[in-house]
C-alpha cells in the first residue's frame, strides 16, 4: 500500500472546498496534473473514490464526504501547528494579493515591511474593485483580497481593518466666488468635471448619495478606477472629486487642490481582509498576520522624544553647529 502523505490529505480537502481540481491547483500553487496524481494516490491508499463529476464541479462521493468530515479537522490542526514553527525568513512562494484603490498611498510601505520579514517571498498585486476581487478569490486567482466595504462570505474568513477616509477635493483653479459672492455649491457641482470611482465600487453609490443632497441631476460625472489618478485628474482638469485622504496630503500642502465645502464631509469606508477558511499555507498566513499588524500600527502616534532631544531639536541650526564644534 502506498505511504500516506499529508500533502495528499490537504489536496482532497482543498478540492472539496474549492469545487474543482483547477481551482484547488491555483490555491495550492500546483499544476492540475499534480493535484490529480495526489488524489489518485490517496484513493489507492485508502481504497475509496473521493469525487464524482457533476457538470463542471467535482462532487464528493458519500465515502468522500465522510472521509473529509473526519480528516479535515486533523489536517487543519497539523498545518496550524507547523505554521507556528515556520521561520518567516525561510518561506518561499508567490502570494497573489488583491487590494482596493483606497490603500494605494500606504500599501508600498507595507510591502517593504513584508519583504524585510520574508525576503524570499514574491508578490503579485492586483488593484481592483471589491466585487471583482471577491470573484477572483473564490475562483483561486487570489490568495488574499482586501476589499472596501464590510465584505462577508460564508466560505471566507473576514478580518476588519482600519476604515479608510475619502474626501471631496477641488482644483485650486476652480473659482469659489463671483462678483464677490460665494458660488452656491449646487452650481459649483454642475459647472466642472466630477471624478468618482466606477459604478462597480461600493464607494460609488455612497458618493452619489452625498452629491444628490445638493443637486438633483448630473451630466458631468467621470469615472476612474485609480484613486491616485483621480487626484491628478482633479488638479489637471480643474475639477472636483472624491479620493483617498491618505494620498492627498502632498497635493493639499502644495496648494494644487483644496477641500470643496463643509457641506461635503469626508466619507469613512470599511475595509475587510478576506481569505478562504481552508487557507492554511504558512506563507499566506504569515502575510495576513503582518498586514493586520501593520494596519494596527500605522495610525498610532509616534512616541514623544525625550525632553532633552526636543530642546535640542528646537535650537537653531547654527547654535547646534557651534555646540558640536565645541
Amino acid at each position: 500500500m502506498p505511504r500516506l502523505n499529508l500533502t495528499n490529505f490537504e489536496t482532497v480537502c482543498c478540492i472539496a472546498n474549492a469545487g474543482s481540481f483547477g481551482a484547488a491547483a491555483l490555491r495550492l500553487n500546483a499544476s492540475q496534473p499534480a493535484v490529480t496524481a495526489r488524489v489518485r494516490e490517496l484513493e489507492a491508499s485508502v481504497g475509496i473514490a473521493f469525487f464524482q463529476k457533476r457538470g463542471r464541479r467535482m462532487e464528493l462521493t458519500i465515502e468522500g464526504r465522510e472521509f473529509i468530515r473526519r480528516v479535515e479537522p486533523l489536517v487543519r490542526g497539523i498545518e496550524l501547528e507547523m505554521a507556528a514553527y515556520a521561520a518567516p525568513g525561510s518561506l518561499r512562494g508567490v502570494v497573489r494579493l488583491g487590494i482596493p484603490h483606497v490603500m494605494l498611498s500606504w500599501f508600498p510601505q507595507l510591502v517593504a515591511r513584508l519583504r524585510e520579514a520574508m525576503p524570499q517571498v514574491r508578490y503579485e498585486i492586483d488593484v481592483d474593485v471589491g466585487q471583482s476581487m471577491v470573484q477572483k478569490l473564490e475562483t483561486g486567482r487570489l490568495d488574499i483580497a482586501v476589499v472596501a466595504g464590510a465584505g462577508r462570505n460564508p466560505q471566507m474568513d473576514a478580518i476588519s481593518l482600519t476604515p479608510e477616509e475619502s474626501q471631496w477635493l477641488m482644483s485650486s483653479r476652480v473659482p469659489r466666488t463671483r462678483g464677490g459672492k460665494p458660488i452656491p455649491l449646487a452650481e459649483l457641482l454642475g459647472s466642472v468635471p466630477i471624478w468618482l470611482v466606477p459604478r462597480s465600487s461600493v464607494l460609488y453609490p455612497v458618493a452619489m448619495a452625498a452629491l444628490h443632497q445638493h443637486r438633483a441631476e448630473f451630466d458631468n460625472i467621470n469615472a476612474c478606477t485609480h484613486m491616485v489618478a483621480i487626484l491628478e485628474l482633479i488638479h489637471r482638469t480643474g475639477g472636483i472629486g472624491l479620493t483617498a485622504s491618505s494620498g492627498s496630503r502632498g497635493y493639499l500642502e502644495a496648494g494644487l487642490v483644496q477641500p470643496v465645502s463643509p457641506a461635503l464631509p469626508p466619507i469613512l469606508l470599511d475595509v475587510t481582509l478576506l481569505c478562504h477558511k481552508d487557507q492554511r499555507q504558512p506563507v499566506v498566513r504569515q502575510t495576513i498576520e503582518r498586514i493586520v499588524e501593520y494596519d494596527r500600527q500605522r495610525l498610532r502616534p509616534e512616541p514623544a522624544a525625550p525632553a532633552r532631544q526636543r530642546r535640542a531639536a528646537a535650537r537653531p541650526a547654527a547654535a547646534r553647529s557651534r555646540a558640536n564644534a565645541d
